[in-house]
């Protein structure tokens, strides 16, 4: 097996220029090679791509999770080694206030897809919703990894500390050998998988996935556990969020969609398409455009548009295009245009994507009241929908929560990366 150095050179680089000051260049996730054969045992700690073991605040272990997958690949690619403010994320994510202490990876997505974090810890960030501190970075893009152990162990090799939930509970710890398994199919609680050992004997068979836990280093192995590859639920949820734009004051994100994907919109059909008003607030650069999926497989292609008469239905004055992409897994996803956009202070400017997957009649990602989870404020006249702009161009139904029907009772996730210009 090569060493991770050799295997990263070699690709072809995105991300808007990322490598200086020290940074190594960051590869596209969605152009990752997974590997056949893997080293017997892989650990990442001792290498420096690991943040401190956190104490996570009370409920908050998929906070705690979640930053500290993201400090681990930012420590892997040199962009700093920062500590994020989990109590931030777990206190203002936006969502419903029991989720607090029932969070996960989709609600982290949302928050940093909006621009709300990561924050660096401290005092104010752990305790206010703005602290008036700038983010470290926008992080652009997550993705819901599969439960495929390749792939698994080629991202923890590629990119750091893996996002990942399991039941736990402390009877099932093995104290001598830190070891963890059930076969209890329930989820409570979230870990950073960051390494693995095909060799360790378990009660429940050999091999075992190493974690980095956030109950503070007096847990287990200081802070860390094995989770048998035979335990019942791990490997079934897991996240990364992969890619990020250093913080810019001139930059900024325009949408919608404050808790992102809730509830998937289609018409029984497998190709669904969506459209988003926006009115710069400012002279602008859209330089990028970013959209939840919710379906593995699927395909995007997204338009930016000047004009779109709301009496006739009629999209006019394109202005870029991204050709057809394809998302094998879902997450969150960012996507360079080829040549940024101008607009022009007051300006309004559209961005209308089609989505088409292979077997999901409900491709569209759109935010949606969710009782207990999401109750997001939904806007008027800002958002269409059509199922085919192909067949049926000027078809485009009006979304939003003043609607007659209360299934178009949504905000689509759509959203534009732009620079002020001067």
């Amino acid at each position: 097996m090569k060493s991770i150095l050799s295997l990263l050179f070699p690709v072809i680089f995105s991300l808007l220029g990322l490598a200086q000051n020290g940074m190594l260049p960051i590869p596209d996730f969605d152009e990752m090679k997974v590997g056949d054969s893997f080293p017997i045992v892989y650990d990442l700690r001792g290498i420096g791509r690991l943040s401190p073991v956190k104490a996570q605040p009370s409920g908050g272990c998929w906070a705690s999770a979640s930053m500290g997958a993201v400090e681990s690949v930012w420590r892997t690619y040199g962009f700093g080694k920062y500590t994020l403010s989990d109590k931030n994320l777990q206190l203002f994510n936006g969502f419903d206030s029991l989720r607090r202490t029932n969070g996960n990876h989709y609600m982290a997505t949302a928050y940093f897809a909006r621009g709300s974090g990561p924050l660096l810890k401290s005092k104010l960030s752990d305790s206010l919703s703005d602290p008036g501190q700038e983010i470290v970075a926008y992080i652009t893009d997550a993705r819901f990894l599969p439960n495929n152990p390749k792939t698994i162990k080629q991202t923890i090799m590629d990119y750091g500390a893996i996002y990942s939930m399991l039941y736990y509970k402390n009877k099932f710890l093995d104290t001598l050998t830190y070891a963890y398994s059930t076969n209890i199919e329930k989820i409570n609680h979230a870990v950073n998988l960051v390494g693995w050992n095909d060799t360790m004997q378990t009660q429940n068979g050999r091999g075992a996935w190493i974690a980095q836990n956030s109950m503070g280093k007096k847990f287990g192995e200081k802070g860390f556990f094995y989770i048998s590859y035979a335990d019942t639920n791990i490997l079934n949820y897991n996240a990364i969020w992969p890619k990020w734009i250093p913080y810019d004051p001139a930059s900024s994100i325009y949408y919608y969609d404050t808790l992102g994907a809730t509830i998937p919109f289609g018409y029984h059909d497998t190709i669904c398409c969506g459209m988003v008003k926006y009115t710069a607030r400012e002279n602008l650069l859209i330089k990028k455009v970013g959209t939840a999926i919710t379906s593995p497989d699927t395909k995007v292609t997204a338009y930016v548009y000047g004009n779109f008469k709301e009496h006739s239905k009629k999209l006019s004055g394109q202005k870029a295009i991204i050709e057809e992409k394809e998302c094998k897994m879902p997450g969150y996803y960012s996507f360079d245009l080829n040549e940024p956009v101008y607009v022009k202070e007051g300006d309004d400017f559209f961005i209308m994507m089609k989505y088409i997957t292979p077997k999901d009649s409900f491709p569209l990602p759109t935010e949606k009241f969710l009782k207990d989870y999401a109750d997001p404020h939904i806007t008027n006249g800002k958002c269409w929908v059509n199922a085919n702009v192909d067949r049926w161009p000027n078809a485009w139904n009006e979304c939003g929560a003043d609607v007659e029907y209360e299934n178009l009772r949504f905000d689509l996730c759509i959203k534009a990366y732009c620079v002020r210009v001067r």
